[in-house]
C-alpha cells in the first residue's frame, strides 16, 4: 500500500504522520524543540525521516507558517513565530539525498484541505489557533491561494487600528490580540504574574481570575470580527477551527458561530456552520499527507498516458 508522510512545522513542536486519505493516520507522533533556529530544525527533520524508513513511504508534504510563494514553496517576508525561518522553502530541511517527492504549503491550508474531505460544500475557511493565527481557504477541494499565493492571511488582518503591535510590523492585528503568543505579549505588558503561566492553566482560571477572562474574552472578539469580515466577503459554507490552543478550549466556538451570525447580513447568517476541526491539532499532518497522495497519483497518470 502507499503512505504518505506528513509533517506539520509549528511554533514549538514538529508534529508528523504517516498513512493515506482511506485508512487514515497508520502513526502520529510530536517532536518538540527548545532551540529555534535553521540548524535545530534540520536535526528534527533527520530525525523523522530516520524513525519512518520502517515504512515505505512514496513522498512527503511539508506545511509551515508563514507566506509560502506558490509555485516555488518558499517561505517569503517575515515569518513573525520564526523569524530565522524565512527566504527559504521547508524542503530545504530535508537532507541531500533523499530522493523522495517534496510538496509544500502553508500549515493551515494543509489543516483546511483535510478538514475540507469530511465535509460537503463548495467552500471551507479553516483557522488555526497557536502560537500565531493560521488561515486557509479549500474551493472545490482545492487550495485558494490567490494570485501570489498569499491568499488567506488573516492573522494580520487589522481589527483595531493603531492597536496592539504585531510581530509582522503592523498594529492591531488579529494575531496580536487572539494567538496565544500575542495573548502573553499583551499580559507582559500590563506585568501581569500570570504572563509566564502554561496554557491550560491560563484558561482554567479565567472564571476565577477577572484579568484573565477579559483577555481572552477580547482575544475572541477579535477574531468574531475578523472572522465575519472574510465571511461577508467569502460567504463560505463552514468555518473549521483548528489548532492546539483550540484543543484546548481557549475560545467558544458556539459563542463565535452566534456572534458571527449577528455581524453578517441576514442572507449570509444562517448558511455558514461553525465547528471545531474534526482531526484535532492532527489536522496539519493529515493535510500533508492527502497534498502528498494527490500528487502521486496525478503524477503516476500522468505517467501512464506518456506511456
Amino acid at each position: 500500500m502507499n503512505l504518505f508522510l506528513g509533517i506539520d512545522i509549528g511554533g514549538s513542536s514538529f508534529k508528523y504522520g504517516i498513512g493515506d486519505s482511506k485508512r487514515g493516520l497508520q502513526h502520529f507522533a510530536i517532536k518538540r524543540f527548545t532551540e529555534k533556529s535553521l540548524e535545530a530544525f534540520q536535526l528534527v527533520m533527520r530525525e523523522i525521516l530516520d524513525e519512518s524508513q520502517q515504512w515505505d513511504i512514496q513522498g512527503i508534504g511539508i506545511g509551515s507558517p508563514g507566506t509560502i510563494s506558490q509555485p516555488g514553496g518558499k517561505i517569503l517576508g517575515t515569518n513573525p513565530n520564526l523569524p530565522f525561518f524565512s527566504d527559504i522553502s521547508p524542503a530545504e530541511l530535508v537532507p541531500q539525498g533523499v530522493t523522495l517527492p517534496i510538496y509544500v504549503e502553508n500549515d493551515a491550508n494543509l489543516m483546511t484541505l483535510a478538514e475540507s474531505t469530511l465535509r460537503p460544500g463548495k467552500l471551507c475557511i479553516g483557522l488555526t489557533v497557536g502560537s500565531g493565527i493560521g488561515c486557509g481557504i479549500v474551493y472545490h477541494d482545492q487550495i485558494f491561494h490567490g494570485a501570489h499565493g498569499y491568499a488567506a492571511e488573516l492573522g494580520h488582518s487589522i481589527v483595531y487600528p493603531a492597536g496592539d503591535a504585531c510581530n509582522c510590523g503592523q498594529q492591531g492585528c488579529v494575531e496580536a490580540y487572539s494567538s496565544v503568543d500575542g495573548i502573553r505579549r499583551r499580559l507582559q505588558r500590563k506585568n501581569s504574574p500570570y504572563a509566564g503561566m502554561a496554557l491550560p492553566n491560563l484558561i482554567a482560571l479565567r472564571n476565577r481570575i477577572p484579568e484573565l477572562d477579559i483577555i481572552l474574552r477580547e482575544g475572541e472578539d477579535a477574531l468574531i470580527r475578523a472572522l465575519a469580515n472574510l465571511c461577508v466577503v467569502m460567504d463560505p459554507d463552514y468555518l473549521i477551527l483548528g489548532g492546539g490552543a483550540m484543543d484546548l478550549y481557549i475560545y467558544d466556538v458556539n459563542r463565535m458561530q452566534i456572534q458571527i451570525q449577528h455581524l453578517l447580513p441576514e442572507a449570509h447568517a444562517n448558511s455558514i456552520k461553525c465547528e471545531i476541526a474534526s482531526y484535532g491539532n492532527r489536522a496539519g499532518v493529515m493535510g500533508g499527507i492527502i497534498l502528498c497522495e494527490r500528487n502521486h497519483y496525478r503524477n503516476e497518470t500522468c505517467i501512464q498516458k506518456d506511456n
